[in-house]
């Protein structure tokens, strides 16, 4: 048989996620997609609670202890957005809207310091310089272009800035990757350039640090193993579904231990099942199999926290009903 892509090994993670491990994930659009699948599964997950961040540094910030200001807030028609968070938060009133966000930011970092894993996924080395706040922000908001400055982090400032979280968090095992989606809007050749800081930099404090840090290459896996454009969008930039389900097979593959493997492929099959959508005709036998799957589920004597398959079968039976 013709060999019709380039595929390589990926060595098998020194510390595998188990079962009912608490996991935060953030960065890029590509985090919050491995975060939706982490989720459905016995797993403490907190995806993407800050919103799509996309540079090393902004992520980190968010990761941090900080003081939010109403000063530092931009005005949007007659909604308050925030430099360092994404534009799925906004607030009318300024102080209730401050108080809102540094809510969300104590709870993922409370998240964060019980947390057995952080997933980062990296998307850009270039960032913005607010030049009235005389500092980096993590969003522009459609703020005018003449307010910013565009840089670009090296890889030493990457990390010194890594390094310095990791010896903080000695708890944490962090699986870093670099995001397959291309930052078109930089220029492409600007955008490689761009991909190889992150790349760097990642294995830089992957080779420092090897009992904490792993690099995932789901950049690699879809630039060669997935290297054709049916499985891009149409916009040619962002992967399909399939790619992304295959991309995160190969994680399940390199990052969760045997047992997690097998409970994964059960899982999958029971929400395949939940989430049939049958024949108005078929209502009743299709509720019917979904109680005995609920009946199945409360027998298993494995330990493990089904309240989320629970979930999905009572919302189905009441869709249903």
């Amino acid at each position: 048989m013709i060999n019709l892509t380039t595929t390589f090994s990926i060595p098998r993670s020194p510390y595998l996620i188990r079962a009912n491990s608490r996991i935060l994930c953030i960065g890029s659009c590509f985090a919050e997609n491995m975060g939706q699948r982490l989720a459905d599964l016995p797993l403490e997950v907190s995806n993407q609670a800050l919103g799509t961040l996309f540079h090393p540094l902004n992520i980190l910030r968010g990761l941090s202890p900080q003081t939010l200001q109403q000063s530092d807030l931009y005005k949007q028609g007659h909604l308050y957005v925030h430099p360092d968070f994404h534009s799925q938060f906004m607030g009318e009133n300024p102080e209730e809207f401050i108080t809102k966000l540094t809510e969300i930011k104590a709870k993922t970092i409370a998240f964060l310091a019980s947390s057995q894993y952080l997933i980062i996924t990296w998307g850009t080395a270039f960032y913005y310089e607010d030049q009235v706040l005389g500092r980096a922000i993590a969003n522009c908001h459609k703020q005018a272009s003449t307010r910013f400055i565009k840089k670009q982090s090296t890889v030493d400032e990457i990390c010194l800035a890594y390094k310095n979280f990791i010896l903080k968090n000695p708890h944490l095992k962090i699986i870093i990757s670099v995001s397959p989606v291309r930052h078109t809007r930089d220029g492409m050749p600007e955008n490689a350039v761009s991909k190889a800081t992150l790349r760097l930099a990642a294995d830089l404090l992957a080779t420092k640090f090897p009992d904490q840090v792993m690099y995932f290459p789901a950049y690699e896996i879809m630039l060669d193993e997935l290297r054709d454009y049916r499985f891009y969008q149409t916009d040619m930039i962002h992967p399909t579904d399939q790619a992304i389900e295959y991309i995160y097979k190969r994680f399940k593959q390199t990052h969760f231990e045997d047992a997690l493997m097998e409970i994964a492929k059960r899982w999958q099959e029971m929400i395949a099942t939940i989430q049939h959508r049958p024949h108005l005709l078929q209502y009743p036998q299709h509720c019917e199999i979904l109680r005995r799957l609920r009946n199945e589920i409360e027998m298993d004597q494995s330990g493990l926290d089904k309240s989320k398959l629970y979930a999905k079968i009572d919302q189905q039976l009441l869709a249903l009903s």
